[in-house]
Order: C-alpha cells, then structure tokens, then sequence
C-alpha cells in the first residue's frame, strides 16, 4: 500500500512530481495535468517485507496487479524486467533483503489521453504534433493509464528446481 510518489517525464504537461495515497488511474486524478498524461511515470515505494517472506527456501514473486500500459520493474536498483501482459508479476528470488526496500515501477501509457487533453488547446499550447485529425476531441474518452494494483509480495507455490531435469 501506499503513498506513492510518482515522478512524470518533463515535457509531457504533467507536473514533475504527485504523491498517491492509493493506486488510481492517472485518469481519476483530480489534476488535468495528470489526467491527460501520456509518456513514463515512475513510481516509487519503499517498503520492509514481511520476515516469513525472507526464508532462504521461500519463493516470492511481485504481483503489480493491474497495468494500464506496461511497466518496467526495479527492486533495490537491480532491474527485474517488463511487464507487458498479464499477469503483471515477477519472480523475486533472492532480490529482497532484510529491513527497507525500495521498488521502482515505471509506467509507459499510450498517447492518447495527450491527444485528447491537446485537442481542447490552442495549437500554440499543446504538447504533441500530429496529422490525425479524428477522432480525437475534449469529449473522446480518457483510456485509464498507470499502475492500477493492488502491489502484493506473493509466496509462489510449488517447489522450486534444482539442478537438472531427469530424462
């Protein structure tokens, strides 16, 4: 669980930085700046893991739960992949340490809710270019973009594998 705070690429319209009490769709923030984001926002969460979690034999994967886009996960400053597809998940084997941890996740979204959120500025204001005309206007639905949740710490099931596989 949170707060989260969440660093937006500068450029894009977004301030550079909100802080999340929960996990929420960039399109249910209260900030226009923020609803109509399109780019990578980081999300950064510091946590100590539960100690049963820690046991040399335990196995233990990262569930992000719901993405709206794909996100790139980091726990301590190691790099643990892209999730792309359900299920947003990575193993954690080995990855977590006793005491604070700190987890990175950065969200990449489409550009629509930006072509939507431009649509309504004068061209001198927007931040993208394009020569698509439709169907984007103020009115076009906003698509739900971020890390959505729930984040939950999962003892994987089963056995893990050592060595090699009898024939």
């Amino acid at each position: 669980s949170g707060p989260w705070r969440v660093r937006f690429q500068s450029g894009r319209g977004a301030p550079e930085e909100a802080h999340f009490p929960e996990l929420i769709s960039w399109t249910e923030s209260e900030d226009e700046r923020i609803r109509h984001f399109s780019g990578i926002a980081q999300y950064t969460l510091r946590f100590t893991p539960p100690a049963e979690l820690l046991e040399a034999d335990s196995a233990v994967e990262l569930d992000l739960g719901r993405v709206a886009g794909i996100a790139r996960i980091l726990l301590n400053d190691a790099e643990l992949g892209i999730a792309w597809k359900p299920p947003y998940a990575v193993d954690l084997a080995g990855r977590l340490r006793q005491g604070e941890n700190e987890l990175r996740c950065e969200v990449a979204n489409t550009w629509h809710n930006r072509l939507v959120g431009d649509s309504a500025l004068p061209p001198g204001k927007r931040f993208t270019r394009t020569n698509i005309r439709g169907p984007f206007r103020s009115d076009t639905p906003l698509l739900e973009s971020g890390l959505l949740g729930p984040v939950r710490l999962v003892p994987a099931l089963g056995a893990r594998v050592r060595g090699t596989m009898p024939e």
